[in-house]
């Protein structure tokens, strides 16, 4: 399983799930358009160019097809990735996805670009936390709102920038139909960011697909129920694998 994360993340969102699952899968979780430990070029920030790299890393590092999780901008990516490498990928698990950007979530985005653009990380990360969490969650879970506000926190404030205005220059390019290989949708009612209709566009689009709309969730449904979505992830994946194999 790969993991890829959301714009202003790193690939320690998956911390909850990279640690149970790893003794019964290979699981790697990337950073990606220079966020985490990663450099990338501000100048070659763009959803495609990700997906390339996605290829090259799938091609170099995993043994086998991989199934891709990814979260939002890392659902593009990996759904972009299915694409443009097919025989690389086993399956995708799509969380919060989008295949175009809504007027909503593009005003909010822009609001968050030009927060990280000035270097005010403080009042974007605020604005951040705001939308990708109900506001119970924001009340009930202090400790995890803040492990991530410190994920946020510890990004370049221009990568982020340009990263947002990678998600807004881009929608998945091509046809999602053909992407062929079997795909999981999960998103959350109460998610602010990127409303459930986008998902269900998305989920619309596919060749073969489930969808999960999850009524107490929002952006982050492997943060907010972590065991939930280790169990749902784990049960999608046996199934899938187990259907390649009868093959």
């Amino acid at each position: 399983m790969v993991f890829i994360h959301q714009v202003a993340t790193d690939r320690r969102i998956w911390q909850h799930q990279l640690a149970p699952l790893a003794g019964q899968y290979l699981t790697v979780a990337v950073d990606i358009l220079g966020h985490g430990e990663q450099g990338w070029p501000l100048d070659e920030m763009s959803i495609g160019r990700a997906a390339v790299h996605m290829q090259r890393l799938l091609e170099q590092v995993v043994p086998e097809r991989a199934f891709l999780v990814g979260v939002s901008m890392g659902a593009a990516v990996a759904m972009q990735c299915a694409l443009i490498a097919p025989s690389l990928v086993r399956g995708l698990i799509l969380v919060s996805p989008w295949m175009r950007i809504s007027e909503h979530t593009k005003s909010l985005i822009d609001r968050l670009f030009r927060l990280a653009e000035s270097g005010d990380m403080t009042a974007h990360t605020d604005l951040f936390l705001r939308y990708v969490f109900p506001p119970t969650y924001l009340e009930r879970h202090v400790p995890e709102v803040e492990r991530l506000r410190a994920i946020v926190m510890d990004q370049d404030s221009k990568t982020v920038a340009y990263a947002w205005a990678a998600c807004l220059a881009s929608g998945v390019d091509g046809d999602l139909g053909d992407i062929r290989v079997p795909s999981l949708v999960i998103a959350g009612m109460n998610d602010l960011f990127t409303p459930p209709y986008l998902a269900r566009e998305v989920a619309a689009g596919l060749f073969e697909v489930e969808l999960e709309i999850w009524n107490a969730s929002g952006h982050f449904p492997f943060l907010e129920d972590a065991v939930r979505f280790n169990r749902k992830l784990e049960m999608y994946v046996r199934r899938q694998s187990a259907r390649v194999s009868s093959e």
